[in-house]
């Protein structure tokens, strides 16, 4: 019997959260882009959310490592839990701390970001999204251009 209780709890919790599928994620752009020193920046991405369920959903953690011929350039992380409540339709800022792992890379790219040659940049890294019903999502970035995610965002 109280397998029987489990099982129902169990599919009971999943259904609950079953509804996550409808949470859409519309135009995302850089808002706001802020040096914190010679080797970090915080940048705020806003992106439009439409939660129609009944649950909140948060970004947990951010962990991304943006690669320059095979070489680590620079490590992104979030800062903050930007949460969305639920039926909701908002705009949400998210705060991502930029730090630069290679000065010396920098340096020999140029100083003029817009001279640099955007195919030659991946991103290798991992977002994690949860909500209040006990989901768990992680969403994987492998060798993603750099070129094709600003794009995205843009």
């Amino acid at each position: 019997m109280r397998r029987f209780v489990l099982l129902i709890s169990a599919v009971l919790v999943l259904g609950a959260c079953s509804d996550y599928r409808k949470v859409s994620v519309g135009d995302v752009s850089i808002a706001e882009f802020r040096f914190n020193g010679t080797s970090s920046a915080t940048v705020k991405v806003n992106a439009e959310v439409d939660n129609p369920t009944r649950h909140n959903f948060w970004v947990d953690n951010m962990d991304a490592v943006l690669i320059k011929e095979g070489r680590d350039f620079a490590s992104f992380a979030l800062e903050g839990k930007p949460e969305v409540g639920p039926d909701t339709v908002c705009v949400v800022g998210i705060p991502v701390r930029v730090s630069v792992l290679d000065p010396i890379a920098v340096i020999t790219a140029g100083l003029n970001l817009e001279s640099w040659n955007l195919d030659e940049f991946v991103v290798n890294g991992k977002i994690t999204v949860r909500s209040d019903c006990g989901l768990k999502k992680t969403i994987r970035l492998k060798k993603v251009p750099l070129g094709a995610l600003l794009n995205a965002i843009r």
